[in-house]
């Protein structure tokens, strides 16, 4: 069950899509609008851009995704999403989150989704959630030096 979760993460993430931050801003909604824009840059869907940020902000606001553990995983479905998109960012200093046990988060996986297609990818969420948990794999990611790296250890993490 898990190496087949896994390798949809490891199917939807690539190096192009992995960013490891220098710098951020502490405040959540700004942080996720970069993360954001770094995902759908030179992309079909960066025309809509705001639009998704719109279905993106609202799902935060009304409750935070960060799932505990240093982890979130920010998501949204929208009309203007074609395809589940994934993008991974690791952050040299903990971001205040709000998250389920208040802890500060430094691995964010942002999940962007078709609007007709959500039921399927709760799936995915969960599997995501899941290869987190691992607390080595957590210091793993957050250790690699760069975005091929940590690809490497995701598709490691699924092979298994």
């Amino acid at each position: 069950m898990h190496s087949l979760a896994g390798m949809e993460l490891q199917e939807l993430l690539n190096p192009s899509n992995i960013f490891r931050f220098e710098e951020h801003s502490p405040d959540k909604l700004e942080f996720l609008r970069d993360l954001l824009h770094r995902t759908v840059v030179n992309t079909a869907m960066e025309p809509n851009e705001e639009k998704i940020w719109e279905a993106l902000r609202e799902r935060e606001v009304s409750m935070s995704t960060g799932i505990g553990l240093g982890v979130a995983i920010p998501h949204c479905s929208s009309e203007w999403v074609e395809d589940v998109v994934v993008s991974l960012a690791t952050l040299p200093s903990p971001l205040e989150f709000q998250a389920v046990d208040d802890e500060p988060v430094q691995i964010v996986v942002l999940l962007l989704m078709p609007r007709n297609r959500f039921d399927r990818h709760i799936k995915t969420l969960a599997s995501i959630a899941r290869m987190f948990n691992d607390e080595s794999f957590r210091k793993k990611i957050l250790a690699a030096p760069d975005a091929e790296s940590i690809n490497l250890l995701i598709e490691e993490s699924t092979a298994g």
